[in-house]
């Protein structure tokens, strides 16, 4: 696996988040929609067909007064144009029962409807103006009166499950705004934890190859970095690894020349009869032969301050002359 597809896949949390919280605020805005659309369909339809059917039989009873006045110019064709209207409106009702209680009402409704057509009938049928006065306020307006109120009843039923499902969206809508923003924090939280505990796990190998590649300046040709795998990490981890191999190596090799080097110069200087003395470039004696130590009395350990104590003072003082002249610069 790749370290762009790891750096991905690290990133794959927050995203997943992400998708959730879009499905479900997705899910919450449908709900609610559905929940306005039952409004809708349960009992704004009911409301509007018992507002048509008041207006209707409210127009039916004008027609009713005009036939009193003697006006039938007038009143039939009212009653004959809002007839209809109020059958309609009545079975879109009869097809809409949503509430409990609502059908008993609209049956009686029916028969309160049924009851006006029939004595609405006889009424207009009447000759006699004052006949026709007697039987309209002694049967047709109470009808009248019947068909409406129970209209009401119904118009007032649906408005009230109107208000009272507007609550309940208005409440579920709450609930489920306090859900969101719960579910968006958790996942949040949860989605930074997973992100950063990926992320760390990704960066791990660096900081080995960082802490190896320091202890290497340092000078410890033994650091190494152990990384499996085969994306660009590991094979930079293995690169190293080789390339720490190849300096221990050359390293070795370097020290093992240089003594092998150290060595035949000491056996070349040794092999000489006359005494041989080798200063450092900061004046003291870095090297001497066999005949240097048995003839003029070095000791053992060169470099140290009683190096040259068994020298006798006049050849030390020769050797002090000798010394400040190359370091002078002059021969």
């Amino acid at each position: 696996m790749s370290l762009r597809t790891k750096l991905l896949l690290a990133q794959a949390p927050m995203a997943l988040i992400l998708v959730i919280i879009s499905v479900l605020s997705v899910g919450m805005v449908a709900s609610l929609g559905s929940h306005s659309q039952t409004i809708l369909k349960d009992n704004y339809r009911s409301v509007l067909a018992m507002q048509r059917m008041k207006e209707s039989i409210e127009r039916m009873d004008s027609a009713a007064l005009f036939l009193i006045a003697g006006r039938r110019d007038k009143g039939l064709p009212l009653a004959a144009r809002n007839r209809p209207l109020v059958e309609s409106e009545l079975q879109v009702q009869e097809n809409n029962i949503t509430e409990p209680g609502e059908l008993e009402v609209t049956q009686r409704l029916r028969a309160f409807w049924t009851d006006y057509q029939q004595k609405f009938d006889r009424f207009q049928k009447m000759t006699d103006p004052e006949a026709a006065k007697q039987f309209y306020f002694a049967e047709l307006e109470p009808a009248f009166e019947k068909v409406k109120n129970a209209a009401d009843e119904i118009l007032a039923m649906n408005q009230d499950a109107m208000v009272r499902k507007s609550n309940d969206v208005r409440r579920t809508a709450e609930r489920m705004n306090n859900i969101t923003i719960g579910a968006v924090l958790v996942a949040l939280v949860l989605g930074l934890v997973l992100s950063t505990m990926l992320t760390q796990r990704l960066l791990r190998p660096l900081s080995q190859l960082s802490h190896a590649n320091k202890s290497l300046g340092e000078g410890n040709f033994n650091a190494r970095v152990n990384l499996q795998g085969n994306d660009e990490l590991a094979q930079l981890a293995r690169d190293f690894n080789a390339m720490a191999d190849r300096l221990a190596q050359y390293r070795n090799s370097s020290l093992g020349e240089l003594l092998q080097a150290q060595l035949a110069m000491q056996a070349a200087i040794d092999s000489l009869p006359d005494p041989v003395i080798i200063f450092g470039v900061g004046g003291d004696v870095s090297n001497v032969n066999l005949p240097a130590e048995s003839l003029l009395g070095f000791g053992s350990e060169l470099g140290a301050k009683d190096s040259q104590s068994n020298v006798d003072p006049s050849v030390r003082e020769v050797l002090d002359r000798m010394r400040a002249h190359v370091l002078s610069g002059k021969g």
